[in-house]
């Protein structure tokens, strides 16, 4: 049964047209798959009169996500540049730190608007290797606990990957990218003091997406 798997696999892929990364004119794309949060630097300041007055650092940690986004470019021979818009979410599992670790209820979302460009690698197949690289701004949003903060920040990417060509206009993408931010600052205050968290914010995307040209 694992031959013939296997053998009806190479045949789909044999079967596969050679299309150049030549070709011009304008695509899009959609894409979604895993986002992998590593654990952030955590500074924590705290100004609440009888109960806490100071500075700390630690860590956050996140839980996998989850990525979706779409783009729309241009082909320009070996060379795309594209504007692409995303969502990212994360489920923050606790924040560590020189007293121990402590489990958090929230949350960490960004929706990112980013400006690419790729080369492509001529293979004279049917699959085409890429690198690209963008920069943009994402919105971030912490909701910990109930308490939700949002900040803008300066965001960019880098990343491989390879295209599949199934026909002429239609491309199926495997892809990685690192997603890089400035801090994300987070600022609660009420009557009774005030708390602020400044967090490193980086993420490692695993996903699979469709190019289509128009």
């Amino acid at each position: 049964m694992k031959k013939i798997i296997f053998g009806l696999i190479g045949c789909v892929f044999l079967a596969l047209p050679a299309v150049s990364p030549g070709a011009t004119g304008w695509y899009g794309s959609v894409n979604a798959g895993v986002a992998l949060m590593p654990d952030g630097d955590l500074d924590i300041t705290a100004n609440i009169p009888g109960v806490l007055v100071g500075s700390g650092s630690g860590d956050m940690e996140y839980d996998t996500g989850y990525t979706i986004g779409g783009a729309v470019g241009y082909m320009m021979e070996k060379f795309r540049l594209e504007g692409e818009l995303s969502y990212q979410a994360n489920d923050i599992d606790k924040v560590s730190g020189a007293g121990g670790s402590e489990p958090v209820n929230g949350d960490v979302t960004a929706l990112t608007l980013l400006f690419n460009g790729y080369f492509d690698f001529d293979t004279g197949r049917f699959w085409t290797p890429y690198i690209t690289g963008g920069l943009g701004y994402s919105k971030v949003e912490a909701d910990i606990d109930g308490l939700s903060e949002d900040d803008n920040v300066f965001t960019y990417q880098l990343g491989v990957g390879v295209g599949f060509a199934m026909s002429e206009t239609l491309t199926l993408d495997w892809g990685y990218r690192y997603l890089g931010a400035e801090d994300f600052s987070y600022r609660y205050s009420d009557p009774s003091g005030s708390i602020g968290l400044d967090a490193a914010i980086a993420s490692h995307n695993l996903t699979v997406g469709l190019h289509f040209a128009f």
